[in-house]
């Protein structure tokens, strides 16, 4: 087990630490915007699916660590803007598990479709079984809904808080048995504080919200934060969203959906603010949140800064534009039985120049950081360091993460709003004597990116780029209350597949740790990176069950991060040399395209679609008894770019990108 020094809170500290550096840091190009909100209302209906009777596969390894179970899927890919919500509860005893997720099954999406039945995907574990994977919202009647939580009220029901951006409202929805009743929250809307993140203790129930209207501040902060409470599990409230007391705008310019954590135990309830270029601000309540003791808990060194202007990074205004170690908006905290805090957040080093107002951020000084206050005294601590060799996993002497992480508006990329190669942490709490603390983050692994190598054609699913990194779920662990920890540990192990949005627990109640993942055989998403739907390898909810003894066993090993495998692609592989060949000549082309396809066996039936980067069918053609054929695809009146040849048969598919020039 490793012991890392602790931090100051500023930069410096981290310059000397973790000395096992294996390349040096690379700059990159953030995009112009400080956060991107995502819940765009938009009316109207998607072009129908041209994509019948296809199979649906289940593309995730089983996995050597725990156990996986595919608890259903969604078409909408972007479930959080910064910090994720709690959206996993545990049983007594660890026998049943409850997951939601932001839900939707429109069909040939773009990242402007309507997303009408946009609501919340459930599934429940008795202790034998799962429920079957959900094919509409649970919110009844329906309203659509998104960016959610899930809480558990004094009554003992489950409460799923999301938001009804159409109305401005906060929807809740209540299980009784196995059937679900939706409502209006009757939180104030005259703030229009519609992004919830909710904690319950007991009867009481504390949200954390802010507005839909950047215009909208508290105390002098753009997109403020607005506070609620109830005594009585939201019927009625005792602070009904009102600005949220000690956040100001010193060390927060702006705030947003999504831009905080919550918890509660007992009479405590704490709450953590922050986004990239702002201070990391803990408040918390001993007496449910009528009185309130603020804490830093990381200083961006320049007070009120608009992370989203054109300011350069001057920390002290000589003209000298400066680095700074930033909180990449993504965080997780949790309040033990003690009532005292552990957190978890990842870090990385950004400057502006004040040209323009975007940002240039360096990529392998992302880091992931714990913070526990206690009564009497602060830690920080540095958990991971892309930085270190434990990330080298082909022991090259680098850590390769791709040449199109981050692009150009309108090129697919794999930066999700968190930039960090480490981000998206989910911290729980093992109680015991002494306490166990575990975080569970998304990573990107080394060497490990979207490429056509000619033999496995779905490894970069629909990708429409390469050179775009794959994350996999890592743990690290504490068992002396967050003192020392372990090397992380690689629980996913996907080689070519996407696993982010961590969500676990607040509380382990048994003797394995529920992780809730979002996996996709393409990096980034659709709503925010650009990317192309695929009606086969839509996007899977996963619920991984990991022993917690094995990430202490495993941990102690620096390599276990590396232990990756290929996704089987369901029930039959269908790469080449299983399925057949495929070519696609001249690539690019301007007018015509061959395509040649030879398998293994003869194909009854072959569809041959044509899809450009909107997802739109471009060309379809059938063909029958095929087991050897060159088809000739006219591409000429086509407008330049790229598009994505997919043959299916019922054997399977295999795809192939092409360029239009």
């Amino acid at each position: 087990m490793k012991k890392l020094s602790l931090l100051l809170l500023g930069a410096a500290a981290f310059l000397g630490a973790q000395s096992q550096s294996v390349t040096s840091p690379i700059q990159k190009i953030g995009k112009a915007s400080a956060k991107v909100i995502e819940d765009n209302v938009y009316t109207g209906a998607s072009a129908a699916s041209g994509n019948k009777n296809k199979k649906t596969r289940d593309a995730f390894n089983p996995s050597t660590v725990g156990s996986k179970e595919w608890t259903g899927k969604s078409t909408y890919d972007l479930q959080t803007n910064g910090s994720m919500q709690r959206r996993v509860l545990q049983g007594a005893g660890g026998t049943t598990i409850s997951c939601g997720w932001t839900f939707s099954a429109e069909q040939n999406v773009t990242a402007t479709s309507a997303f009408a039945d946009r609501g919340t995907g459930y599934a429940h574990f008795n202790g034998t079984s799962w429920t079957p994977a959900p094919t509409s919202a649970i919110e009844n009647p329906f309203v659509r809904t998104g960016f959610g939580g899930l809480v558990v009220d004094g009554t003992g029901k489950e409460n799923y808080i999301a938001h009804d951006p159409a109305a401005n409202k906060l929807s809740i929805s209540k299980k009784t048995g196995t059937t679900w009743a939706s409502s209006v929250l009757s939180t104030s809307n005259t703030s229009a504080a519609i992004w919830p993140h909710t904690a319950t203790s007991g009867n009481w129930m504390y949200l954390i919200a802010s507005p839909s209207d950047s215009n909208i501040h508290t105390n002098g902060i753009r997109n403020g934060y607005f506070f609620a409470r109830s005594n009585d599990n939201g019927n009625t409230w005792i602070d009904n969203m009102i600005p949220m007391p000690l956040v100001d705008s010193v060390g927060h310019y702006r705030g947003g959906g999504n831009s905080y954590a919550i918890s509660a135990r007992g009479n405590n309830v704490a709450i953590l603010f922050g986004d990239m270029g702002t201070d990391l601000t803990l408040l918390k309540s001993t007496d449910n949140g009528a009185t309130w003791t603020k804490s830093l808990v990381w200083d961006f060194p320049i007070d009120n800064y608009n992370f989203a202007g054109s300011t350069p990074t001057d920390i002290g205004n000589d003209g000298s534009v400066d680095t700074i170690f930033a909180n990449d908006g993504s965080f997780s905290m949790v309040l033990d039985a003690n009532g005292d805090v552990h957190a978890a957040f990842p870090i990385l080093r950004v400057i502006k120049d004040g040209t323009s107002t975007g940002y240039s951020y360096f990529a392998l000084t992302s880091r992931l950081v714990y913070f526990r206050q206690t009564a009497t005294s602060d830690t920080t601590i540095l958990v991971d360091d892309i930085f270190d060799s434990w990330h080298d996993c082909d022991k090259l002497n680098s850590v390769n993460f791709g040449a199109n992480y981050t692009g150009a508006t309108g090129v697919p990329d794999a930066a999700y709003n968190s930039i960090g190669l480490i981000t998206q942490p989910s911290i729980s709490i093992v109680p015991g004597s002494p306490q166990k603390v575990l975080i569970a983050y998304t990573c990107v692994m080394d060497n490990d990116t979207t490429i056509d190598d000619g033999v496995h054609p779905y490894w970069f699913g629909s990708s429409s780029l390469e050179g775009q990194p794959f994350r996999d779920v890592l743990v690290a662990g504490s068992s002396d209350n967050g003192d020392n920890w372990t090397f992380p540990v690689n629980v996913s192990q996907t080689g070519h597949f996407e696993e982010a949005f961590i969500s676990t627990p607040e509380i382990i109640t048994g003797s394995k740790l529920p992780i809730l993942y979002q996996g996709d055989i393409e990096p980034g998403t659709i709503l925010q990176n650009d990317d192309l739907y695929d009606p086969e390898f839509q996007n899977f909810m996963i619920l991984q069950q990991v022993n917690v003894a094995d990430i202490f066993t495993m941990g102690a090993d620096t390599m276990s991060i590396c232990n990756q495998t290929e996704v089987p692609l369901g029930t039959r592989d269908v790469v080449n040399g299983v399925l057949g060949l495929v070519n696609v000549y001249p690539n690019p082309s301007a007018d015509i395209v061959n395509l040649s396809m030879k398998f293994v066996n003869t194909a009854k039936t072959v569809t041959v679609e044509m899809v450009d980067i909107a997802g739109k069918v471009v060309y379809s053609s059938q063909l029958q008894n095929v087991l050897e054929s060159n088809t000739k695809i006219p591409v000429s009146q086509l407008s330049n770019g790229l598009y994505l040849i997919k043959l299916t048969t019922d054997a399977g598919t295999i795809s192939r990108k092409f360029v239009k020039e």
